[in-house]
């Protein structure tokens, strides 16, 4: 008995054949695509209470949330206090803004009244408690910062050799009446910024700055100020206080003079001075901490690569961050050792040594082996002609394992929790 049999058709075994090696390709590239992106670290959530002191994890006046967003680079918390609910977008924001809590508080126990005049004394000296910070403006406390090149549009008088009041300063009529100089001895008293973005902060310096202008507190009669806190730590200039006390008290206007006048002597370009001074997501406190740890660093060449990396900034984090790696890079160059010159790296700068060793300064909280870590890593070697040439990588924060291992394996040098090396307190 005859079967009948489907015909043969050279078609239908080309589409199999097709279709299997398709499938092939498709399993070998997702797996070739799953192998590279397995050798990088990706971004994740973190607990607060496993990278977080007791101190900073809660507090009279602030508990941080347990779940802390992480970018890559910076840990990002949400901070809640009997005043309202904070961003704060790096460790050193966050230690800011504890302080600024804690100062908060002690004002808000001072009484206005003609009966309550000498209590500013007490709880300015016995409530609020210092720590160490980096940086004069807490930009990251908030959040919501315009962003873009529209902004390089705003404000196109200040290019021109003009200044106006920033989005932290006082009115012109406040500055010229007094009232910002009471402002700025009170806010100096409980060893805060008088340029914080922090508004409750803000209300409670204008209440009490403006009962002592009218007459109704006497700063006078406080007899010391709280040493180290709410200010930058440079080495060149002595203490966080002595650096927060001339900003707070010196009027924004002089401050803009003498930090235009400290950089032209600097050799910098007269107009590139300017658009930098004039760029308003730099308070006057950043924009003086900045000049001051570029005046520190004699000797060293092409710093006005950050006055041009300042030109970038769009938001207050990113001036706060352009000024931390100025500020660390100061205490490196007093610290540990000269720094040569400066060159670009990506969007930011590393030192030179005089031996040729690049040095790497970041205020990150956290390094992971991203991609693009990765990448900024074999652009520096490679433009150093190979592995042979030496780097140094120093951080506020802490490498990943895999970090520190890629890193060492490449040749390079890993310094964590360096603050206290670079910066110490005096």
């Amino acid at each position: 008995m005859l079967t009948s049999r489907q015909p043969f058709r050279l078609g239908d075994t080309l589409r199999r054949s097709l279709t299997s090696s398709l499938l092939a390709l498709c399993m070998l590239f997702v797996s070739s695509q799953f192998a590279i992106s397995a050798e990088y670290e990706q971004p994740s959530e973190f607990i607060a209470e496993t990278i977080l002191k007791p101190e900073q994890l809660r507090g009279p006046y602030h508990t941080v949330d347990d779940r802390v967003q992480y970018d890559g680079l910076f840990y990002r918390y949400t901070v809640n206090s009997p005043y309202g609910a904070f961003q704060a977008n790096s460790t050193v924001a966050l230690n800011i803004l504890i302080h600024e809590l804690g100062a908060i508080a002690a004002m808000k126990t001072v009484s206005t009244e003609d009966t309550a005049v000498k209590s500013i004394e007490q709880s300015g000296v016995k409530t609020v408690t210092g720590i160490k910070n980096l940086f004069t403006s807490p930009g990251s406390t908030l959040e919501g910062a315009a962003e873009g090149v529209g902004d390089l549009f705003n404000r196109t008088r200040e290019t021109v050799g003009r200044r106006e009041t920033t989005e932290t300063e006082d009115s012109k009529f406040a500055q010229v009446v007094g009232f910002t100089k009471s402002k700025g001895q009170i806010a100096t008293k409980f060893g805060v910024s008088i340029y914080s973005r922090n508004q409750v902060l803000q209300g409670e310096l204008d209440r009490l700055g403006m009962a002592d202008y009218l007459g109704g507190i006497s700063v006078g009669l406080a007899t010391s100020v709280i040493p180290g806190v709410g200010g930058l730590v440079l080495t060149t200039s002595g203490t966080a206080r002595l650096l927060n006390e001339v900003i707070n008290n010196t009027p924004p206007s002089k401050l803009w003079v003498q930090n235009k006048n400290k950089l032209l002597g600097m050799g910098f370009d007269s107009d590139t001075v300017e658009l930098f001074l004039n760029n308003p997501v730099f308070s006057p406190a950043l924009e003086t901490v900045l000049v001051s740890a570029l005046d520190s660093m004699k000797g060293a060449g092409n710093r006005g690569i950050f006055i041009k990396l300042g030109l970038q900034a769009s938001n207050p984090d990113m001036a706060g961050f352009i000024t931390e790696i100025a500020v660390l890079s100061a205490g490196y160059h007093k610290n540990i050792a000269p720094l040569k010159s400066f060159v670009p790296m990506a969007r930011l700068a590393s030192g030179i040594k005089k031996d040729g060793t690049t040095v790497i300064l970041l205020s990150t909280d956290h390094l992971i082996w991203s991609e693009r870590i990765a990448n900024v890593v074999e652009d520096l070697i490679a433009a150093k002609q190979g592995r042979g040439a030496r780097f140094e990588l120093w951080t506020l924060g802490t490498l990943s394992n895999q970090a520190r291992s890629a890193l060492q394996e490449k040749g390079w040098k890993t310094y964590e929790n360096a603050l206290g090396r670079l910066v110490p307190v005096q």
